[in-house]
């Protein structure tokens, strides 16, 4: 608006080609223009204005984490680290095929089996690790079981799982509010299970 007074002064005022007002009519009508043209500021849309979310704009979602086979996971660890060393220098076992189908984020494939791993490594007698999943709604649930003797024995019910509640918790460090795991013990194994809450679906 002040640039609209300036140019009217200016141009079209006398004196001409001058920023000094000669009377007093002309001080009117330069707030007449003035007036008019924060009139004309007002009405019109403002296309530089930028965009904001409203209720019936949908909002920005962030692309979903890409989901590794924990299987493959597995291998690799199994194949290229210093966890696979120690497996293959106690010669122990690892048995995958029961980790079909279960997926989840690359990292917390490699921050689970990495930190579960280490921890049946502490076991002198293990024998053998092996792998089964399940699922309850909201959660994905892998076991680990770290065998002390093995075939298990025939003719003799073995617990394979219990609940939360009836387990001790097994605290890992670093690992974030979505996994959590538990242990308990069969006397043939320990057991750990560890839970990945899913993440729901964007509605």
């Amino acid at each position: 608006m002040g640039l609209w007074s300036a140019g009217t002064a200016y141009f079209f005022m006398a004196p001409v080609y001058s920023f000094r007002v000669s009377n007093s009519r002309d001080l009117a009508a330069l707030a007449l223009y003035g007036t008019v043209g924060l009139v004309l500021a007002r009405t019109t849309p403002n296309s530089r204005r930028p965009v904001r979310d409203g209720p019936d704009r949908p909002k920005h979602q962030s692309p979903p984490v890409p989901r590794a086979d924990i299987r493959r996971v597995l291998a690799d660890l199994t194949s290229s680290s210093e966890l696979g060393e120690r497996l293959k220098e106690r010669q122990i076992e690892v048995e995958p095929s029961n980790l079909d189908n279960f997926r989840c984020s690359y990292a917390d494939a490699v921050r689970v089996l990495s930190h579960v791993l280490a921890a049946v490594l502490i076991e002198p007698q293990l024998r053998r690790v092996s792998f089964h999943v399940s699922s309850r709604p909201g959660v994905a649930l892998l076991f680990v079981n770290a065998h002390r003797s093995w075939p298990s024995p025939l003719q003799q019910t073995i617990m394979i799982g219990k609940r939360d509640e009836d387990c001790s918790r097994a605290v890992f460090h670093g690992w974030p509010s979505h996994l959590s795991a538990t242990w308990f013990d069969n006397t043939y194994a320990r057991i750990y299970q560890v839970s990945f809450q899913v993440e729901k679906p964007h509605g």
